[in-house]
């Protein structure tokens, strides 16, 4: 009887000292897991615009490059709607863990922000700024049938047809619609506004005639340029694109306050640790310092690469939206 009870007590102690290791084991791999180097899973990248369209298109190949340097996925998730509030508004509440970032165009935290204060996010309280990516260059561009051929003759020529001429833009609230009003307020002139869905159908209309002229992006016009259709009269940017060497810079043709591009970037939630932060910053650094990369993915789409340290990205925030702040209080773009 004392072996058999002697025999249960061992039994028990062995099946304690069993269950105390698996729980120490189970701890220990825990605590692993939680100290394992970021990124350990893969990483939403969302983007507050339709698939398709230039800044998806964007996320897509730099999302592929980053995957390949961080070692881990990176999946795209569109969540296009109100003019990008909806995608930022999602990462400004999403957890602070570095694994749902943001990837869009300044739209989302210079412009908005001046032009709807009523945002349901507020850019410097609910973001941490990651890193700067590219800058694109927005063109002046105008039938090849219009008889100017710069920015002065253009501005004459409008001033002449002042009352009776329209130009189109891509959105209200867009970079084309602040360009077109600050282009009348500098030159005095009665314009039009026509807001178009995108800016293909703003530069066939440029083409047809309905409408003289808009902003797009350098890639969207080659095509019509090679074939004779538009002519480009300037370009924004601090220097001349090397997809159109001959075109000058809107500083260049004198009207710097035209000076206007769109820039793409990666935001992360609000109290993201520093050192993912930083980690993400330094994936995107290694990035754009490849040449090949840039030469073969950016250049190509009329962009340049834009680095930036997380403090920097945060700075050029700041004075980008004084900058466009004046702008759009002298040019009296508003979003009705």
């Amino acid at each position: 009887m004392l072996s058999i009870r002697l025999s249960t007590l061992c039994s028990g102690a062995s099946l304690l000292w069993r269950g105390a290791m698996l729980f120490a084991g189970l701890a220990l791999a825990l605590s692993v897991q939680a100290q394992a180097p970021y990124p350990n899973k893969p990483i939403r990248v969302v983007v507050p615009f339709a698939p398709g369209g230039a800044t998806d298109i964007m996320a897509r190949v730099v999302s592929k490059r980053l995957g390949e340097i961080l070692g881990q996925t990176l999946v795209i998730d569109n969540k296009p709607g109100g003019n990008t509030a909806l995608g930022a508004d999602l990462v400004a509440k999403a957890p602070a863990d570095g694994y749902t970032v943001l990837f869009t165009n300044d739209a989302t935290f210079v412009l908005n922000p001046i032009l709807s204060p009523q945002l349901s996010y507020n850019v410097a309280r609910d973001f941490a700024p990651v890193a700067t990516v590219a800058y694109l260059n927005l063109a002046m561009v105008v039938a090849n049938t219009l008889p100017v051929n710069n920015m002065a003759e253009m501005v004459a020529w409008s001033q002449a047809k002042s009352g009776t001429i329209s130009y189109g833009s891509y959105g209200v609230g867009s970079q084309a619609h602040i360009m077109g009003e600050m282009y009348k307020k500098l030159t005095n002139t009665d314009i039009v506004h026509v807001p178009y869905k995108g800016s293909a159908p703003a530069v066939a209309d440029v083409i047809g005639g309905q409408v003289v002229f808009t902003f797009p992006a350098i890639p969207t016009i080659q095509g019509f340029v090679q074939a004779g259709k538009v002519k480009v009269l300037a370009i924004s940017g601090d220097k001349r694109s090397p997809l159109m060497p001959q075109v000058p810079t809107f500083t260049e043709a004198g009207q710097k306050d035209l000076n206007i591009g769109a820039w793409y970037a990666f935001l992360a939630p609000a109290q993201t640790p520093p050192a993912v932060v930083a980690r993400l910053n330094a994936a995107v650094a290694t990035m754009l310092a490849g040449q090949e990369f840039v030469d073969q993915q950016l250049v190509p789409q009329g962009m340049s690469a834009m680095t930036m340290t997380p403090q920097q990205f945060a700075q050029h925030i700041k004075s980008e939206t004084e900058r466009m702040t004046r702008i759009i209080q002298l040019s009296g773009a508003k979003v009705d």
